[in-house]
């Protein structure tokens, strides 16, 4: 949600640990992800600490990415 193409209107609330965006772009994403519903009231208290542990950067090459990379 936070890196695909077409989802720029979705954002991080470091305060809240939440994905954030306006209500259209919610119910766009929702509506094609049902999925994802479940997410958009949701707080993920130990998003920190949990992309610490699993976000290591895997790849090598020159455009590698970690998860803290791409949410900035």
């Amino acid at each position: 949600m936070l890196s695909g193409k077409d989802n720029s209107g979705f954002g991080w609330d470091e305060y809240r640990q939440m994905v954030v965006a306006k209500c259209a772009m919610w119910n766009s994403y929702i509506s094609s992800h049902k999925a994802v519903g479940q997410f958009r009231h949701h707080s993920f208290s130990y998003w920190d600490q949990l992309t610490s542990i699993y976000a290591k950067d895997r790849a090598i090459g020159k455009d590698a990415q970690t998860a803290a990379d791409i949410v900035e």
